[in-house]
């Protein structure tokens, strides 16, 4: 009888390790949870004018993470989080490409934003044209990174989508590409002439980078913006009016906040974003009550069910300003 309990016992403990290993295996689905609202002000080193009597502007992030069998049973009980299925967030890319390009999408979103705001403040800034580098192959050489500019190909000035890839393709093997990298700091591009080797990829000989015509901007007293590890375009407007407010193009009410997620085009235009729903919660979380979203995210911040969150959408740099003076939020600014 004694034999027969420790056979039980230890079938028993057998599957329990099998069920905590299982618990543990990675599937191919993912989670969006809120993230955190973070005041743009202390990622803005603009120097430009003190914001001690002012009121802040938040941007927000999700956290992403891929599921567990065991994280993904937890996850279905908890409203606030969102799964997806890996090839509704990266397509046909693998993640790490995913996370590169949004290096590359963070890069864009701090120019657009400088050239957004410094316009719509009738600042001085210089505009460089090229062609960016947006995504990379695994066997694209690591000489070249998205977000790069190129603006010559071979040493000849190639600075439109045509003259880059007539370069591209009637080069040999090997080719220079002279670029502009975005440094520490907004407004100081660093110009590098990179190495980069083609490969075969169905039949073609190719450098595997996908181009997109886009510029960068100069500035005559470059800042930084601080980011940290978090990537992607979605900040956009929040940098923007938080240069605004750092120029003293726009002053916020002392003790008032509003958060705002919408990428931002250099000519002011406001794009859609991902997440919104997990943004409106990380934005309460942090006693904001005012969340700017693109027109088309209103339903997904409203979703998260928080009445007295008012949610607004805008398409435009010019939009948010107006519903900021409609809101009392903003005490002054340009028209």
């Amino acid at each position: 009888m004694k034999g027969k309990r420790r056979y039980i016992l230890g079938g028993g403990v057998v599957l329990l390790i099998a069920l905590l290993l299982v618990a543990f295996v990675p599937i191919s689905y993912y989670s969006f949870a809120p993230g955190d609202a973070i005041a743009v002000e202390g990622q803005i080193h603009l120097d430009a004018k003190s914001l001690a009597q002012q009121g802040q502007i938040f941007m927000t992030d999700i956290n992403l993470m891929q599921l567990t069998l065991g994280l993904d049973v937890i996850d279905s009980f908890n409203k606030s989080i969102d799964v997806y299925p890996a090839s509704a967030i990266f397509g046909s890319a693998n993640p790490g490409q995913i996370v590169t390009q949004q290096v590359g999408q963070m890069i864009d979103a701090k120019s657009a934003a400088v050239i957004a705001a410094y316009s719509y403040a009738g600042r001085k800034l210089t505009l460089l044209p090229g062609v960016e580098v947006v995504a990379t192959l695994p066997k694209t050489s690591p000489s070249i990174l998205p977000g790069d500019l190129i603006v010559a190909v071979n040493g000849r000035s190639a600075t439109t989508l045509q003259a880059v890839a007539k370069g591209i393709e009637s080069a040999g093997q090997s080719l220079s590409l002279t670029i502009l990298r975005s440094s520490a700091k907004v407004g100081a591009p660093t110009r590098k002439v990179v190495r980069v080797e083609k490969f075969t990829s169905q039949g073609r000989q190719i450098i595997g980078v996908t181009l997109a015509p886009s510029e960068t901007v100069e500035l005559g007293h470059p800042f930084s913006i601080e980011t940290g590890q978090i990537g992607g375009p979605s900040a956009g407007l929040a940098f923007t009016l938080g240069i605004l407010q750092q120029l003293g193009a726009i002053e916020v009410a002392k003790g008032a906040k509003v958060a705002v997620t919408g990428t931002i085009a250099a000519s002011g235009t406001v794009g859609d974003v991902g997440g919104v729903k997990q943004k409106a919660i990380a934005v309460y979380d942090a006693g904001v009550r005012l969340f700017l979203v693109p027109p088309v995210e209103v339903a997904a911040a409203q979703s998260a069910g928080l009445k007295d969150l008012k949610v607004i959408g805008v398409q435009s740099l010019s939009q948010a300003i107006d519903q900021l003076r409609k809101n009392k939020v903003l005490l002054s600014g340009q028209s």
